[in-house]
């Protein structure tokens, strides 16, 4: 009996992380906006943006700085609340990810090596976003 016990603990613990691994992940940094100027300047830190939906079915993006290992901003959304989409930069390979009920914009840089992945990975962020739970497949057909 006590083993089966320990058994059903260890497949619930490996259930919930399952249900928190991340449905995209890439490495990018953050950036900093200036409303008076209109630029984007990249920040040093080496970060990670990653979407995860839990348990209780929010929908989370996050920024996690990778040198701590901290997740410095959870920002939790809903369907249709946020796009994320690749802007013109001076600075680079900038994303900003735009609010649809308020001026809030926030803006990243890819840090992943290779940029042959940036596409695939914005359509992920935005599919993950608002299209949570649903293969995606089912894009192509809406």
């Amino acid at each position: 009996m006590a083993q089966n016990l320990f058994s059903l603990s260890q497949q619930a613990a490996a259930a919930g992380s399952d249900a928190n691994r991340p449905a995209v992940s890439f490495r990018a940094g953050k950036c900093q906006y200036s409303s008076s100027t209109g630029t984007v300047t990249p920040i040093a830190q080496k970060g990670l943006i990653q979407v995860v939906q839990t348990p209780d079915q929010l929908t989370h993006f996050q920024w996690k700085n990778r040198t701590s290992g901290a997740v410095e901003d959870d920002l939790i959304l809903f369907p249709d609340d946020a796009t994320f989409q690749k802007v013109d930069s001076p600075a680079g390979r900038v994303y900003l990810l735009r609010f649809s009920s308020s001026d809030r914009r926030l803006f990243f840089w890819m840090q992943e090596p290779k940029d042959d992945q940036d596409k695939e990975h914005e359509k992920k962020v935005n599919h993950a976003l608002n299209r949570p739970g649903q293969p995606m497949d089912q894009d192509a057909a809406q």
